[in-house]
């Protein structure tokens, strides 16, 4: 989330949004960017938010292009990160099974790790797809049609409880797990290319 978070504020920051340095986003220290109640979701649930970065569109020198930026390189980031994870658990894998093949806990607590920090990587960002604030999605869709963005954003309230419901009872992990996996699977291979 973090790498996700920061890459989202200096993109905003380089569009022109000037409150960006003022909140503390132009850094890599978790503190800054973390949501106590999205934390908890993540460690529970899978699933979980950052703080959102407050944004402001009318200081963008092209509002259109720099919605779509601030939308689509933080996700770019977050899949990035998920599938160097990937890769590195496919390495990882691949020493414990053929190279030392009497792995041990230690071998497989490794391998578990990264491949959970793989796979929140990529769910955070398929998460972040989804057009509800504080998700990522409603700067995308403010930014191609602010007619939609708006009215998405009276509702926003019920949208925020179906969601947080749908991340407690599994349904969006039901909804997204096989995507969130399938791009794992495809990071995972590339370490045997």
């Amino acid at each position: 989330m973090v790498i996700h978070e920061f890459v989202k504020s200096l993109v905003a920051h380089k569009m022109g949004d000037t409150g960006i340095a003022a909140q503390g986003r132009l850094t890599l220290n978790p503190l800054k960017h973390m949501d106590a109640l999205g934390s908890i979701f993540m460690a529970i649930w899978g699933f979980g938010w950052a703080n959102p970065v407050k944004l402001a569109p009318g200081t963008y020198k092209e509002r259109k292009k720099a919605m779509l930026l601030i939308f689509a390189l933080p996700f770019i980031a977050s899949i990035v990160v998920g599938g160097i994870f990937a890769v590195l658990a496919g390495i990882w894998w691949f020493h414990a099974v053929f190279i030392n093949p009497y792995s041990t806990a230690f071998h497989n607590s490794v391998n578990w790790a990264l491949i959970l920090a793989s796979q929140l990587n990529i769910g955070f960002a398929i998460l972040n797809l989804i057009p509800i604030y504080p998700l990522d999605g409603t700067i995308f869709l403010s930014g191609v049609s602010p007619t939609a963005g708006a009215k998405v954003a009276q509702s926003e309230r019920i949208l925020q409880v179906i969601l947080a419901l749908g991340i407690i009872f599994g349904i969006v992990h039901f909804l997204l797990g096989p995507l969130v996996s399938q791009i794992f699977r495809l990071f995972f291979q590339l370490a045997f290319i």
